[in-house]
């Protein structure tokens, strides 16, 4: 339940950030100047006073000089529509100049260094935070907890606040867009780098053991004490002041530089903690998210033009890309959720169908400022269709070679083996389908299989994987895994009744096969987990079952290859008796 709710509020949340930030898009430059109309004045952003006008432009007509101040101190909603004006839009503000206050209305008109190229710029710098909000909402959906929800915080923070600013200054009533700024500016501005902290001191499994633990409560303090000055900030500059105060280089460039030392500190010492196994599986990781410190790093080095950190700023998106191989490779993440085909599909499929999207809105643009015939146009729709289908295969060869082919390998073997257990004349060779094979092949942490005995009263382990000899000895007749392997005849998940297993021996196991010849139930193996921590998923659990179903027919062979010897026996005996 609380899980459903978790992932209900991500939706709802999810939705609010891609109205928030997206409709924008298109009307923004790549370094995030908006570019639809202009006054003929400019104003820097977060400030109140003019520091240009251009020449024969309606502010220079209405009286309006470099030096004038908004006589409305501090409000961003004047401020952010008179950077942000569409063409024919007329405002009239207050100005103050040598402590007088003079009225100017002002016409937009079309920005003639706005173009084609400038949209296709401003939908770029898009494309880093889009990767950052897609890897971060599919953390939060499938593992709610406290790192994830951090990332997600992170990771909406890379998004630029100043077309927001500029595009809902147009559209929200006055209360409700200062509420959006109290947001903005809190939350998804600056403040949005320190969850980064409680993200890498939990990652990768949101525990804080050890070390962690001492360290935990100092970056809480840290977060609510800077999330404060990021509040007295925002009073500060929206209702006593024309500008910026001195000290905003605490909140804007220190604190932000000083989370990301922290923050790879912490990554750094995590990986130097981990187990020689683990800390090879990470070194992908730690790299590209380190690379990504750095350039999101950037931003808040003073003096660095926006366009440069623009530019870099796409290394950022190694991070996100990381974790996502972290998910669906290496499986470092213990995010508990299916990993199949369809989900890899599914977002590739949106990728392309993304992509595609802006490729034909691209061509459709091309043409239209080329004023192209109508034929061509059909003809680029048309190559775009065929684009598609070629996409769609690419799209498949990829995930099938580099998401799933040691999974497609698996199965190969796991199956061949499945299809050659009938054949077997000895109850040896299906031990061995049973509990090595699959552990090699699917990199399983344990497995152990118990065989009938007694008639039924009990199953005997009779062998376990070479990685892991540890097993409960054997069952009862009367065991409660027993008897549901009996009743259903169907997987057992061991979560749901391990009140009733062996604590010691039977932890590292999560689920049960039966083993059933003509609804006799012969044998069950025990298998545990992937040896990385990590679930097994329902295509895996396809292919036990698969063997299963095999080794039952495999002992049924065996059973009747016994009879056989012992009706030979039988006959060569009365044959020797009789002679």
């Amino acid at each position: 339940m609380r899980q459903a709710l978790a992932r209900g509020f991500l939706i709802l949340v999810t939705l609010f950030v891609v109205a928030m930030y997206y409709l924008p898009i298109g009307r923004v430059d790549f370094a995030e100047n908006w570019g639809e109309g202009t006054f003929g004045l400019t104003i820097p952003a977060r400030t109140v006073t003019v520091v240009s006008v251009d020449k024969g432009s309606s502010a220079d007509r209405a009286g309006i000089r470099a030096g004038d101040r908004l006589a409305e101190r501090g409000n961003y909603e004047i401020s952010s529509r008179l950077r942000s004006a569409y063409p024919g839009e007329r405002e009239t503000v207050a100005f103050k100049r040598n402590n007088l206050t003079y009225v100017a209305t002002v016409t937009a008109v079309r920005n003639p260094n706005f173009g084609f190229w400038q949209r296709i710029g401003g939908v770029l710098a898009y494309v880093p935070p889009t990767v950052f909000l897609i890897v971060a909402f599919l953390l939060v959906f499938l593992r709610p907890s406290i790192m994830s929800w951090a990332f997600y915080v992170f990771a909406v923070g890379y998004f630029g606040t100043s077309p927001v600013y500029m595009y809902w200054s147009h559209v929200l009533p006055h209360a409700a867009y200062v509420v959006l700024t109290f947001v903005l500016s809190t939350v998804f501005g600056p403040w949005s780098v320190l969850p980064l902290l409680p993200f890498i001191l939990r990652f990768p499994n949101g525990d804080v053991n050890g070390w962690r633990r001492r360290v935990d409560p100092f970056i809480w303090l840290f977060l609510a004490l800077s999330y404060g000055l990021y509040v007295v900030e925002w009073q500060f500059y929206y209702r006593t002041s024309e500008s910026l105060p001195t000290w905003d280089v605490i909140p804007s460039t220190v604190i932000p530089v000083v989370a990301f030392v922290a923050a790879g500190l912490i990554l750094a010492k995590n990986v130097s903690l981990a187990t020689p196994s683990d800390r090879q599986r990470w070194g992908f990781l730690a790299i590209g998210t380190f690379a990504s410190f750095l350039a999101y790093a950037i931003y808040f080095v003073p003096g660095i033009p926006f366009a440069v950190g623009q530019v870099i700023g796409f290394a950022v998106v190694l991070m996100p890309i990381c974790i996502a191989y972290a998910v669906f490779r290496l499986r470092v993440l213990d995010v508990n959720f299916v990993l199949n085909r369809a989900l890899v599909y599914g977002i590739l499929s949106l990728g392309v169908v993304a992509f595609v999207s802006v490729l034909d809105w691209f061509f459709s643009r091309v043409v239209a400022l080329g004023r192209l015939a109508l034929g061509v146009e059909l003809l680029v729709t048309i190559g775009i269709g065929f684009l598609l289908d070629r996409i769609n295969r690419v799209v498949e060869r990829i995930v099938e070679s580099v998401f799933f082919r040691r999974r497609r390998l698996a199965e190969k073997h796991l199956r061949r083996a499945a299809s050659a257990l009938p054949y077997a004349t000895d109850e040896t060779a299906i031990v061995d389908g049973l509990v090595q094979i699959p552990v090699d092949a699917l990199e399983l942490a344990a497995s152990a299989l118990y065989r009938r005995s007694g008639g039924g009263s009990r199953y005997e382990g009779v062998a376990t994987a070479r990685q892991t000899p540890v097993a409960p000895p054997g069952f009862d007749g009367n065991d409660l895994l027993v008897r549901m392997l009996l009743a259903d005849e169907s997987v057992v998940w061991l979560d749901e009744i391990r009140s009733h297993l062996d604590a010691e021996n039977a932890a590292i196991y999560t689920l049960a096969i039966p083993v059933t010849v003509r609804h006799e139930l012969v044998s069950f193996t025990l298998y545990g987990a992937h040896a990385n921590g990590a679930e097994l998923d329902p295509d895996e659990v396809e292919l036990l079952k698969e063997l299963a179903r095999e080794a039952a027919r495999a002992y049924d062979h065996v059973e009747a290859r016994r009879a056989q010897l012992r009706y030979s026996q039988i006959l060569t005996n009365e044959t020797a008796q009789t002679t």
